[in-house]
């Protein structure tokens, strides 16, 4: 039998990292996008772009 898992636990200062992290990558993906992506670039083109502006 194992014990329930109610998933994992954050005090603020964790939550707060976080916080920066996904408004990072969500800045990337934006900047990513509007950068000149289209339907037709390589399927390789966004993840590359997007590695780019993450750094």
């Amino acid at each position: 039998m194992t014990p329930k898992f109610d998933g994992p636990t954050f005090d603020d200062k964790r939550l707060a990292e976080l916080k920066e992290e996904v408004e990072i990558l969500n800045k990337a993906v934006l900047d990513a996008s509007r950068a000149r992506l289209t339907f037709d670039d390589d399927p390789a083109a966004f993840a590359s772009l997007l590695a780019k502006e993450a750094k």
